[in-house]
């Protein structure tokens, strides 16, 4: 039994999207077949068997309605249509009267365009899973040109994503060598907001982009497609971010919030740990914000500022020779949790400010100072450097230049 591209229903599924961004991508179609490729293509020696096998099996799931044609290495027609010294494999997709790139995009371009978020996003994960690269060096995400049409839906796709992509046309690159082509590039910068939104199936494709993270990171099953995974907390770049605006009243209302923290602390009875507490150095997924009575703040676990104040020993972080007091309920001295990098600005991360790695243990002075005081670098400043490693561990990379800008 044979499937037509063209009898491809719309609205389109995310399925049907993926197979529509692979094609696409590869923009090649096969006169003797009568059939457009879906090819997935690795540098030899870039792929294990055991990962491309994976990746063969989420597809053919994917596919699974459209009865394609697949292709392998032992098969007698496989360098047909593979590149030459390449790896990887082929699915045919039957179509008998879409036989050009203009075909294919006067036929489906406006059918992805106003598809739903979630099925662009599947386009973008088709047209990127089977042939993009992740420069080891810029850590741009490029995807090879096959057609200035091809090329333009992609970006346009993106584009109604919040990506930023460009086209690094071939007459801009540095002459000598092979000739190359035209490339779309994801920048660094944009490549974590890739890889949390859109998405990839191929698992060597995804451990590239995790193994250039300067930061740890949640990885996540998506179930709309076979085998789709999401990277949440993800910073390939140094580059200082645009934080977001935190308004006057969301200061207020976090403000409070810490507050409101503390004072339940204080009327806690604390337990000693009878055995050593320490950080987990795993990212937390995030919590959404609670609104209560018109005010909107995001969550903190006692519980987890408890664990911070036992790591630290009870003592101030700026030093432990700070002068304080017991507590008169559990004979314990008495220091405050103070979350680092504030959760006012728990927007700006995919991974949960409320962890013992972002809060550190404060005398009640140096807490004070920290919110109310002029030179609140004397404080800020050693806070970072000793927690910059214990943060970025937990998804939290951040420069200390940002770190500044949130207290200013």
């Amino acid at each position: 039994m044979s499937f037509l591209l063209e009898n491809i229903q719309t609205p389109l599924s995310e399925q049907t999207a993926y197979i529509l961004g692979g094609i696409v991508s590869a923009c090649s179609y096969n006169e003797e077949q009568s059939a457009w490729l879906l090819p997935v293509i690795h540098n030899p020696g870039k792929v294990t068997s055991t990962d491309l096998q994976s990746h063969q099996n989420s597809l053919k799931k994917i596919l699974s309605g459209m009865y394609a044609k697949f292709i392998k290495k032992t098969d007698d027609n496989y360098k047909k249509y593979m590149q030459p010294n390449k790896q990887g494999f082929v699915f045919l997709v039957s179509s008998a009267t879409i036989k050009t790139p203009e075909n294919l995009i006067e036929t489906f371009s406006e059918h992805i365009m106003i598809a739903s978020e979630k099925v662009r996003c599947a386009f973008i994960t088709g047209a990127f899973d089977g042939r993009s690269s992740l420069d080891k060096h810029t850590r741009m995400l490029s995807l090879d040109e096959k057609h200035p049409l091809c090329s333009d839906l992609i970006i346009n796709v993106l584009k109604s994503l919040k990506i930023t992509a460009s086209i690094n046309k071939s007459r801009d690159r540095i002459t000598g060598g092979n000739p190359r082509k035209n490339q779309i590039r994801i920048s660094a910068a944009d490549v974590p907001e890739f890889a949390k939104t859109v998405g990839l199936i191929s698992p060597t494709r995804v451990k590239d982009i995790e193994n250039a993270s300067i930061s740890n990171f949640i990885e996540e099953k998506d179930n709309s497609l076979s085998g789709l995974i999401k990277i949440k907390g993800l910073r390939l770049s140094k580059q200082q971010r645009k934080l977001k605006k935190v308004s006057v009243d969301k200061r207020s209302h976090e403000a409070g919030a810490d507050q409101k923290l503390i004072d339940e602390i204080s009327s806690t009875k604390i337990t000693k740990p009878t055995k050593e507490v320490s950080y987990t150095g795993k990212p937390k997924k995030k919590i959404s914000a609670v609104t209560q009575s018109q005010t909107t703040t995001f969550p903190r676990d006692k519980k987890v500022s408890l664990k911070a104040l036992k790591i630290a020993n009870y003592t101030c972080e700026i030093d432990a020779q700070h002068q304080t007091f017991i507590r008169k309920k559990d004979d314990l001295p008495y220091t405050e949790p103070h979350h680092l990098v504030p959760m006012a600005y728990s927007d700006d991360f995919d991974v949960s400010l409320d962890i013992e790695e972002n809060i550190v243990s404060l005398c009640s002075t140096c807490h004070n100072q920290v919110h109310y005081g002029k030179d609140i670098e004397i404080i800020l400043k050693p806070l970072y450097e000793r927690r910059k490693d214990l943060l970025a561990r937990v998804g939290i990379y951040i420069t200390y230049a940002e770190l500044l800008k949130m207290y200013k």
